[in-house]
């Protein structure tokens, strides 16, 4: 058996539970998860929410009201095992609700705050794949920030 598929087994149940708290298909309050094949997708609904998150929701395809708040996936060493996970949020649905407040941009104008892994936005999802690894049984690994295409650029170039 191939290692990334040991790795892959490893954090099946991870992904399984996932599935189990789906917030395409259950109403439940702690079914706020969307799960993919090397991590799963964070949402939040009107009643669990990162802090500031005060946003009109809508059900849309989803079992009950809710807003995208992040991706989380596999982060992989050299060796092909898995490590870390990967963190990444956005909060479109505030620079869509309050645009004079928030920007999609990662450096924001003056005055505008960005919607690209703020901090209440990371507490709230840091918690959320915690509390989904316990259900599943599995020791959470440490969760590191997406590291932005443009602060690559910026590094690389210094």
């Amino acid at each position: 058996m191939s290692n990334i598929k040991q790795q892959h087994d490893r954090f099946k149940p991870v992904l399984t539970k996932a599935g189990e708290f789906d917030i395409a298909t259950n109403p439940e309050p702690s079914a706020l998860f969307e799960a993919g094949n090397a991590g799963f997708q964070l949402w939040c609904s009107p009643e669990d929410h990162p802090a500031g998150y005060d946003v009109r929701m809508c059900a849309g395809a989803f079992a009950k009201p809710c807003a995208y708040v992040g991706d989380v996936c596999w982060g992989w060493d050299e060796t092909e095992k898995i490590t870390h996970l990967v963190l990444e949020t956005c909060a479109y649905e505030l620079a869509d609700g309050k645009p004079e407040k928030f920007s999609r941009q990662l450096h924001p104008p003056k005055g505008k705050i960005s919607i690209q892994n703020r901090p209440a936005d990371i507490a709230w999802a840091k918690s959320k794949i915690r509390w989904l690894f316990k259900q599943a049984g599995v020791p959470c690994p440490p969760i590191k920030l997406k590291e932005s295409f443009r602060s690559q650029l910026a590094r690389d170039a210094a």
